[in-house]
């Protein structure tokens, strides 16, 4: 290896380490700098590693068209006659893998491209995978069928793919850690309303010393989860503010699931105060993030805390804001299941308004709001 390729390999390992602490904007300047020097020595090999850096950087701090562009790129490097041959190196084939799983968790995010389309995308990934001899490698490609799965509503379908995900996993392939496929089932079943069956998932990640401290937050929120399906919403709290304060060092991204975890507790335990602060910090994040997906939860969370606290003001602000990205994610879908939960806030604020004007108790109201 030359002094110039070394330095190339310095860069990419400065590029990923940055990322994993959050730190983007250093990320990013390694990333590029790697590349470019790549480009220079005309080693596609150094190019692709350096360009999955990068992708996964902006990806991370919210540019997921750029992270497409890039991952797209790669792509082009791996089926070009000029290229293709030269990538024939164990490194870049990990980063192509990469690269094959990254693409879908980011485009899970960016609206316009249909969820069931993600799929396909999935079959080829897989393809590719028993093209090189690496089926062994199809865990990651399974625990991004289910969470597809989950985004269409096919909960049964998620559940069993992101078990298979799990009993596939291999410690020496590119993808996820253990923890995450292990927290990735967790949520699954909890969502099918199988709290029971989550709850040892997460806290096999939180008895293992090795969890790094993303799948620790993520298993933190998970018993918060599971506290509030047990209606023990003291629990709840505390588990929330646990996966909020280790939250705090890893970044936007990962606080903020942990506020909306709390946002859900805070309000469970009637503290509609400090469910308001963590919905308008969770919203603020949001913001900052971008996309359709991330920016409708937050909005419908913080619209409810609004509703329950009688801010009308607030109310007619979110409301106006939720409709957007609910017929952004009812286009990729293809159905009405957010349309519908706007409309359905819609009517509560009128009818809570002619409550108010009324004189009619609240709490009537209140309740109907947690049933709905």
């Amino acid at each position: 290896m030359t002094t110039a390729e070394r330095a190339v390999e310095l860069l990419i390992g400065q590029a990923r380490e940055a990322t994993g602490e959050d730190r983007y904007s250093a990320a990013l300047a390694a990333a590029d700098a790697a590349v470019q020097a790549a480009e220079q020595l005309d080693d596609p090999a150094l190019l692709v590693r350096g360009l999955v850096e990068e992708a996964d950087a902006l990806h991370m701090s919210g540019d997921r068209l750029g992270a497409l562009a890039r991952y797209t790129r790669v792509f082009g490097l791996a089926e070009d006659p000029a290229t293709r041959d030269r990538l024939d190196h164990p490194a870049a084939t990990w980063a192509l893998a990469r690269a094959h799983m990254d693409w879908v968790e980011c485009a899970r995010f960016v609206t316009g491209i249909g969820a069931r389309e993600l799929f396909g995308v999935l079959d080829a990934a897989e393809s590719w995978l028993s093209a090189i001899g690496h089926s062994d490698w199809r865990a990651g490609i399974l625990r991004l069928r289910a969470l597809t799965h989950q985004r269409l509503g096919e909960l049964d379908a998620a559940i069993a793919t992101a078990q298979e995900a799990l009993a596939v996993y291999q410690p020496d392939a590119p993808g996820y850690t253990l923890a995450t496929y292990r927290w990735t089932l967790g949520d699954l079943l909890r969502r099918a309303n199988r709290a029971g069956e989550a709850e040892p998932l997460y806290q096999a990640i939180l008895d293992d010393p090795t969890t790094g401290q993303h799948d620790r937050k993520a298993a933190l929120e998970g018993m918060a989860w599971c506290a509030l399906a047990a209606q023990e919403p003291d629990t709840a709290r505390r588990h929330a503010d646990a996966a909020v304060q280790l939250a705090d060092t890893l970044g936007d991204n990962a606080l903020r699931t942990a506020l909306e975890v709390l946002v859900a507790a805070c309000r469970a335990g009637g503290d509609l105060d400090s469910a308001w602060q963590a919905a308008t910090r969770h919203l603020d994040i949001c913001h900052r993030l971008g996309g359709h997906y991330m920016l409708y939860y937050a909005t419908r969370d913080a619209l409810d805390i609004a509703l329950d606290r009688r801010d009308q003001a607030s109310v007619d602000q979110l409301l106006t804001e939720l409709a957007p990205h609910a017929s952004a994610l009812d286009t990729d879908t293809n159905n009405t299941t957010f349309a519908d939960e706007v409309t359905q806030r819609r009517h509560l604020s009128i009818e809570i308004e002619a409550v108010e004007r009324s004189g009619t108790r609240w709490w009537r109201w209140h309740r109907r709001l947690h049933r709905g």
